[in-house]
This record gives structure tokens, sequence and C-alpha cells, in this order.
């Protein structure tokens, strides 16, 4: 009797859905995550993905098809997610924090059969819901209560008891995509990140080689989940065995009280909470002896909060981490042992990674000399979606550009020293100053605009505006940042807006943002 391809398939295949299978299989009763009231383990989990991925084939949904999602953290999320790898489908989720016309970008761009929305966030997408012609089904995730738009149907209806737990049966190659992310770039539109199974599967191995994530590991999954960082610890923790407890969005005091009662391990956040978290009132009520690591992700942890957490946490490692959605989102990580020695540091490569500095020309530079940090390994995305012209020139030379520089010392350790593009990272997220800019020259009465990232003890970088009036025109700061926050997701308006006579050019008319860095730096006020 002849093998089926399908067999052939699922017999050595690197498919990350397979990887929820045997994590069930090794540890059916252990909780595989844990949000509001309820505790889900592995074994659940698994088959209420498989009755979800019944369900979306009963609605049309095929292997390649996109999907996408906008919602905070819950239960749901990840039930659809993992639902869609199983099938081979692409799961594209989107910032809740975005606008009409973010949100109708991506779902243009993106072209998903179905879109599942929060039910607190539905009015936003009604709003354009018409011009959404590619998605065939709507849907809703109830976590509020809120009233039901009328001909959606409830995202929990796809894992009904009346579809099938058996695997579905569904060929799937370790380079099929499994993600569309859209991350920011220097242009006005960002750019969708196709990564793919075996990106995946390396990000596992990479947590237990880089991160030392073990199965008795518990962490708080409060970054969200649009997120890579999020995605990356959810896959590694649920292929591993180790316990998720979902946050619905990140938040300070919910921190330390899960930290608390299910006696968290793991700490994965930006800058701004390590900054922000020992300042709460009652903090030294809350027993965090079963921390053991905390990772900073986004930026380097300003030298004083570094400090202070040593006093109060002396036995827990500190890890700097580096990562990109183009590398799912591996790059660097320096380990606790070496953190007191080279807290500068983002660490060196990791384990299935080889990293490089080129100069313009993508020459190797030799140690200690700055040029842009280039990558080689599986964890490399696929392409950006339909933009092969920026797919062909991030991977130049066989390599993969990261538009960073940086300079790597003798024993390979990387030091971050500024971005060739300008990307603004505030509290863990990647700010376009070209977005930013583009809206504030629609704001009446601003002649011109700068917008760069000034450092900031919370935001890590805080989104500055600079802006010259138009002759005669009087504006205020105040209300450039209430316009910006209409049009604009809340992390991309500026913190703070500086209104001045000029901006400083070179011969060719370029703005000198170096130069306003240097200025506004030193005059903060």
């Amino acid at each position: 009797m002849g093998i089926t391809p399908y067999e052939m398939n699922v017999l050595r295949r690197a498919s990350i859905g397979d990887m929820l299978v045997r994590t069930a299989q090794r540890y059916p009763q252990k909780a595989a995550f844990i949000f509001r009231d309820q505790r889900i383990d592995f074994r659940e989990f698994n088959a209420r993905v498989n009755r979800c991925a019944h369900g979306l084939k009963k609605l049309g949904v095929e292997k390649g098809d996109r999907a996408a999602i906008l919602s905070h953290n819950c239960d749901q999320f990840l039930t659809f997610w993992w639902a869609l790898m199983k099938l081979g489908a692409i799961i594209t989720p989107l910032n809740f924090m975005f606008k009409a016309e973010e949100i109708r970008y991506i779902i243009t761009h993106s072209e998903p059969t179905v879109f599942f929305v929060e039910d607190s966030l539905v009015q936003g997408v009604l709003e354009i819901k018409e011009s959404l012609t590619s998605v065939r089904h709507f849907g809703y995730i109830n976590l509020s209560s809120k009233d039901k738009p009328e001909g959606w149907m409830n995202i929990e209806a796809l894992w009904s008891r009346d579809h099938p737990e058996d695997e579905p049966e569904v060929e799937i190659d370790a380079d099929d995509p499994a993600t569309l992310l859209y991350t920011s770039g220097t242009e006005s539109l960002p750019k969708g990140v196709l990564s793919s199974h075996l990106n995946f599967y390396i990000d596992v191995m990479c947590a237990v080689a880089d991160l030392g994530v073990q199965r008795s590991d518990v962490v708080i999954a409060g970054i969200p989940f649009y997120h890579v960082a999020a995605m990356y610890l959810c896959v590694s923790f649920i292929c591993i065995g180790a316990t998720s407890v979902l946050e619905y969005a990140p938040n300070p005091r919910e921190i330390l009280e899960l930290t608390a009662r299910e006696k968290v391990t793991l700490w994965v956040w930006p800058p701004s909470l390590y900054a922000v978290l020992p300042h709460l009132p009652d903090f030294e009520k809350y027993d965090l002896s079963s921390l053991r690591t905390c990772i900073v992700f986004g930026a380097l942890s300003a030298p004083e909060v570094l400090r202070q957490w040593e006093r109060l946490l002396p036995d827990v490692g500190f890890m700097n981490y580096y990562g990109q959605t183009e590398m799912s989102p591996l790059g660097t990580s320096l380990p606790p042992e070496e953190f007191s020695l080279r807290p500068t540091s983002i660490g060196r490569a990791h384990t299935m990674l080889n990293l490089k500095v080129f100069d313009p020309n993508d020459r190797e530079l030799p140690p200690g000399e700055v040029g842009e940090l280039v990558a080689r390994g599986p964890s490399i995305m696929l392409g950006y979606y339909k933009d092969e012209e920026n797919t062909q020139k991030a991977f130049r030379s066989g390599w993969h550009h990261t538009g960073d520089l940086v300079r790597m010392d003798e024993d390979g350790f990387v030091y971050f020293v500024d971005r060739k593009k300008d990307i603004i990272k505030s509290g863990g997220e990647n700010v376009s100053s070209r977005e930013v800019e583009a809206v504030l020259y629609r704001y009446p009465g601003i002649a011109d605009a700068a917008v760069i990232g000034l450092p900031d003890p919370y935001w890590s970088e805080a989104v500055t505006a600079v802006v010259v009036p138009m002759p005669g025109r009087e504006i205020t700061a105040q209300e450039i940042i209430a316009f910006c926050k209409q049009e604009l997701a809340p992390y991309k308006a500026p913190k703070r807006v500086v209104i001045m006579d000029s901006l400083p050019r070179n011969p060719s008319g370029k703005i000198l943002k170096s130069l306003l860095r240097k200025q506004l730096g030193a005059n903060p006020s």
C-alpha cells in the first residue's frame, strides 16, 4: 500500500501546530495558560485549537489564506492563532491602538478572508467595513459584553463542541508562512513581514539555548500578541511546556499581583515598565521571590534603574535582548553572568544566527568599528509581503541588513550605536518618524516639521515633534498633540512639541536631525 502525500509530509515536517500536539501528549494536565478566572491545560487547549481549525475550514479558510485579528491579549486570540497554524493559514494581528485608516491600509494590503475584532473595538472597524472587500466573514470577540454587531459571528462558535477534535490533515512545509506582521519602517506605510513555521521552530531552540527557558517557568504574557516578542514567547512556552499567565494589556499593578499569586519566574518587559514598577504604592508588600530572570528588550535600561533592581532583587538575573521582527525576533542577548560586566552591551549572537558588521559597501568591518549589523540564519523572515524591492534591498549580498548601527568587540559582544533610519523606539514599540511627520504636515499652520526621539526615563525615547509655524500663525503644543492622537495610535503621537523659528538643514536641504537631537537633548526644557 502506497504512502499518501499527507503521510509523507507529516512524517518529518517542521510545523508549529505539531509542537502543541506533542506538548499536549507529554503534559496533558499542566496549565498551558491562565486568563482571568480560567486555567486551560495543554490537552484541552489542543482539543479547542483542533475544533477551531475545523470551524475555520467550514468558513472556507484554506492553507495560505490570511486571517486578521484586532484584539487585546486573551485566550480566544491564542486559540484562533494556533488553529490557523494547524491549517497552514497566516495570521495578521493588528495593533489594538490603530485608528480606522491604519486598519484599512493593513487589511487592504494583506487581503484576509476573515477578520475577528474585540467587541470594544468593533465600532472603529464598522466605520470602514464596506471598504474591506477581501473579508468574507467578520466576527467579534466577547471580552466586555458590548453590543454585538448584527451579522457578525462570535469567535467562540469556531470551537463549538459540534466540531471534531481530530487533527486537521493539511500538508505543511517548514518554509510555509505562519505570520504576517506589519512593522514600521522609515516609510509612511508599514511593511508586512512574512515569517515561516521554521522561523518559529528556531525561536524555540534559542529560547532554551540562549534565554534558559525551562518547563517549570511561568511567564506573564502581557506584551501585546500583535508584537513579535509576544509571539516568540508564546510559541516557545507552549512548545517547551511552560505556563503563560495572560494579561489583557500591560498593567504595572497587575504585573506585581500576578507575579506574587502565580509564582511567576520570568519577566520580559521594555525599560519603561522596569522604571515604573518599584515606584508603585505598596510595592514592598508583593512577594517577588519566585522571579528567576528579568529580560529587558526594546532598549537599554537606565543605569540607575538597574542599580535599584539589584538592591531590590539581588538574586535575580537580568538580561539585555535585541531582536527584529524580520529575524523572528532573534538577534542578541546578554546573559545574567555577563550583565554586570557589560551592562551597555546587547549581547552576543543567538545560537542560530551569524552576525557581522558591514560598511556601506557591504564589506566586513574589524572589531570596534561602527557599521550596520547584518545577519544570516534560519530565523530570517521569508521577505516583505508584496514588496520584492525592499526584500531584495534587505537581503543584498546574502545577508539580512538590519538598518541598525552597532560595533562588535573581539569577543563578539555587540553594542548598539544608532539607527541608520529614523526609527524611534518608544515604550518597546517602533515609531516611524516620517509617518508622524506626515500627520504633522496635515495640521493647519505648520510650515515645517521634524520628528526625533529624545532620551526619556519612562519611554526610553520620547517621540518629539519639532515644528515651525507658518508666518503669522499661532500654534500650541497641546493642540498639535491632540490632533496627532486623533490620527495615530497613542504611542506614535508626540509626547512633546518644540516650536522653533526654523529647522537646521544641510546645503542639499536635508533636515539635520542629529543636530536637533544634540540641541534638544542638551536643553530638555
